[in-house]
């Protein structure tokens, strides 16, 4: 995982009453840390979610997109306040987000990303581990050691 994490926007205890709220807010911090306009990405991310909600279990979701002009991946993660309802296949609200930003023309390396994060996400022991971590620096050292 080592480079996907490094780098990213992380919120312990984030609030917000609904998913489209969790989305925003994450939203906004990555745009701002990657000099990016917070209403294209969060354009781009509304425009995901119609074709499927990207909750994908065990209280996680992982929203993502290709943005037009950013340079590099950009990855947000968010550890919710409370859990908000995330249409998820498994029915569970959601309180860990991890948002995936790529360059418009990087398909194959989003989707390398992706797979990467999934793949740390899917465990229940790091899920659990993230939910108890302290703050946002606990929460990257446990993401980028995985």
């Amino acid at each position: 995982m080592d480079a996907l994490f490094e780098d990213a926007t992380i919120v312990a205890g984030l609030e917000a009453n609904s998913k489209r709220r969790a989305l925003q807010a994450l939203a906004e911090q990555v745009a701002e840390a990657h000099g990016l306009d917070a209403r294209v990405v969060m354009d781009h991310l509304l425009e995901r979610e119609q074709l499927g909600a990207t909750g994908v279990g065990g209280g996680v979701a992982m929203p993502h997109g290709r943005i037009k002009g950013l340079e590099k991946i950009a990855v947000g993660f968010a550890r919710l306040a409370a859990p908000v309802e995330y249409e998820s296949p498994d029915g569970a609200p959601v309180d860990l987000v991890l948002l995936l930003l790529a360059p418009e023309e990087a398909g194959a390396v989003c989707l390398k990303a992706l797979s990467k994060a999934s793949r740390v996400l899917r465990s229940p022991a790091m899920r659990e581990r993230l939910r108890e971590a302290k703050d946002a620096d606990a929460i990257r050292a446990l993401l980028t050691s995985s």
